[in-house]
């Protein structure tokens, strides 16, 4: 260990040690779970078997997007006599209703019923709430204004609940729609691609995974669906955090609901290549998953009449050392109304696999390897040669791409066509990914200092928009004091002067 080129080799193989333990072992594992787990709809359900069904969509300023949404949905392959249709306006300043009234008349001529609420603003969750309590379908889908459907997608999610009388809750996959941003910049094309091949990865193949072993922690918002007696009985949705697509999900879990993934379900959105919206939406989820996890908790237990503080200040005040067997007493009975509780706790993937693993690895393993960014420049003031720096991080930068080709691959494979083909046009993008992964992970770390210091927001400043208002604000504030100081000593000059005159 004399020759610093070993001290050097031990420091950066433990570091690739770590990242292949953390982040690679369990590629393998997911990839067997994910392959068992992909459903395949069963032919012998047939479509007039098919029950009546609500979607619930929350719309607010939705002018762009809301029209390709409700047609996507009235010309879906499920019986349209069985579909019921209703859009909750949260209060639209700009033409979302009349475009949604305009549509109407393109329902009626599918057979298709479409209702619409319009209300004051008061936000998403009061406004799904507000379409729920009008729903009559015995499955309940949620959809947001952005999202268009595939012809297939209610279909598929419905008959995943006829084949499963247990399942209680069920999300599709949200698929990138990329290929819109063509002939832009570079900046546009790596944004829209990159976040292409990420939801291919996190909402096909992670959430393939999480399904088989119950551990889902977040039903998308953008699309998912519920047993009518599921969502009933979890009350709607609570305005309670910033995420309340993933605490619904985390009560379901604990009701012990049955939550699965169906990725032959497809649904469809615009990919973010502004910087700050994407940021934004970023730290609003990293807020979300904190806030939730901060509700996680066990039924509350009642306290004890007398604790082992007070049983303690009981053998100091009287001094009688026969009193010790009342600790002894104490302890006995904590401990086995503790094995009493845990015998009779139904323990389910969800508690050992889903919200713990997620926040140790989106959480406690943030900070470590945001210190590891920095030192990695302070190795060779250390001693250690400065040759193995670049070498090391093309290994590591590597190591992470060849995950992602992985992930890619075995998605490709059981992709449809038209994601096959995407795929097949930006899979060179998959180079470029663990940079973007960077970008995501900063952003990540961000939120985590974001929510020390801000109030809960469904908007957040991002870092460009940030910068360019404090230095306009700056600006301004600039010109207001010296506006301000040229006032005052015109103020004070012409105060001199009429001392004077006075004083003369």
């Amino acid at each position: 260990m004399e020759d610093p080129i070993w001290v050097s080799l031990f420091v950066w193989t433990t570091w690739l040690l770590i990242a292949i333990i953390i982040d690679g072992v369990m590629v393998p594992i997911k990839m067997y779970f994910s392959r068992k787990t992909i459903r395949k709809v069963k032919t012998q359900i047939e479509i007039t078997d098919l029950p009546k069904i609500s979607v619930v969509i929350p719309a607010h300023n939705e002018e762009k997007t809301i029209q390709n949404c409700l047609v996507s949905i009235i010309q879906s392959e499920y019986p349209p006599d069985k579909i019921e249709i209703i859009v909750v306006d949260d209060g639209s300043k700009d033409q979302t209703v009349n475009i949604i009234k305009k549509t109407k008349v393109h329902a009626i001529m599918h057979h298709v019923e479409l209702k619409l609420i319009e209300k004051g603003h008061t936000g998403k969750v009061n406004t799904l709430n507000s379409g729920l309590k009008a729903t009559k379908g015995e499955i309940i889908f949620t959809i947001d204004a952005d999202i268009t459907l595939d012809s297939k997608a209610l279909v598929n999610i419905v008959k995943a609940f006829q084949e499963d009388k247990n399942i209680g809750a069920a999300t599709g996959y949200i698929e990138i729609e990329w290929d819109k941003s063509k002939n832009k910049d570079f900046k546009s094309m790596f944004f829209s691609k990159c976040e292409f091949l990420e939801y291919l990865s996190s909402f096909n193949f992670e959430r393939s995974y999480q399904s088989v072993i119950d551990s889902i922690y977040t039903m998308s918002g953008a699309f998912s669906a519920f047993r009518r007696d599921v969502i009933g009985g979890m009350g709607g949705y609570w305005p309670v955090t910033v995420s309340e697509d993933m605490h619904i999900t985390m009560m379901m879990h604990e009701k012990k609901i049955d939550i699965v993934n169906v990725p032959t379900a497809v649904a469809y959105a615009e990919s973010i290549t502004d910087y700050d919206t994407l940021y934004s939406q970023r730290v609003r989820w990293a807020r979300g998953q904190l806030e939730v996890a901060a509700m996680r908790h066990e039924d509350s237990e009642v306290e004890e009449e007398t604790s082992l503080r007070e049983i303690f200040g009981i053998i100091k005040d009287q001094r009688d050392p026969k009193l010790f067997s009342l600790v002894g007493d104490y302890i006995k009975s904590a401990v086995s109304a503790r094995a009493d509780r845990l015998r009779g706790r139904n323990f389910r993937n969800y508690d050992l696999l889903g919200m713990q693993r997620i926040l140790f690895i989106d959480h406690t393993i943030a900070f470590p390897r945001l210190i590891w960014i920095f030192v990695l420049f302070l190795f060779p003031i250390m001693g250690l040669y400065t040759y193995l720096l670049p070498i090391i991080m093309a290994f590591m930068y590597g190591f992470y791409a060849l995950i992602d080709v992985a992930v890619i691959l075995f998605s490709y494979h059981y992709a449809n066509d038209s994601t096959r083909a995407k795929i097949e046009e930006c899979f060179h993008y998959t180079a470029l990914l663990p940079l973007y992964r960077m970008i995501i992970f900063c952003f990540r770390v961000s939120a985590f200092l974001h929510i020390l210091n801000e109030p809960a927001g469904w908007k957040v400043e991002g870092p460009v928009n940030g910068f360019k208002n404090g230095f306009k604000g700056a600006k301004e504030g600039f010109g207001e004091s010296v506006t301000l100081a040229i006032f005052q000593l015109g103020h004070l000059f012409n105060l001199q002067r009429l001392m004077r005159r006075r004083g003369k």
